[in-house]
């Protein structure tokens, strides 16, 4: 599928359902309404520059986020994972989706490096595609740049 504007929640949440079954090997369920706010949240962050110019946000509370790096490196989930392997992870997991994204779009793109870094901020949850890693919100913004 290739798309002439900028992507839509459709696009991100498949891609999001790809990288939850080959990466995290679970199933991309919806955020239960139980799931309290982020604590202690990372935020990864990569552009997209091209036909359409803007970031893909991703943010999830950082005991998910090392969670889902034990389990992409084959680790006892309840195990302690260093901060770099972290955010390696929720990178790598940003930059699958981010492929996906700008491989839907119309034109040539280009795909920046993820960065990782302690959440200041947290998006409003109805602006974003929402996922769930075993009951912790896992959440993308798309967020359009100018050119």
């Amino acid at each position: 599928m290739t798309i002439t504007t900028g992507p839509d929640t459709d696009l991100v949440q498949a891609a999001l359902e790809q990288v939850w079954e080959s990466m995290l090997y679970a199933v991309a369920e919806p955020v239960p309404s139980t799931a309290g706010a982020l604590a202690n949240g990372l935020e990864a962050t990569i552009t997209v520059s091209g036909a359409w110019n803007g970031e893909l946000r991703l943010f999830c509370d950082a005991g998910a986020a090392s969670q889902m790096a034990a389990t992409m490196l084959g680790a006892p989930a309840d195990e302690e994972m260093p901060e770099l392997d972290v955010h390696d992870a929720v990178g790598e997991i940003l930059n699958v989706v981010g492929g996906s994204v700008k491989g839907a779009l119309e034109g040539e793109s280009r795909l920046g490096l993820p960065q990782v870094r302690p959440a200041t901020s947290l998006p409003d949850p109805a602006d974003c595609v929402a996922v769930s890693w075993r009951g912790a919100p896992v959440y993308v913004q798309i967020v359009s740049l100018p050119a």
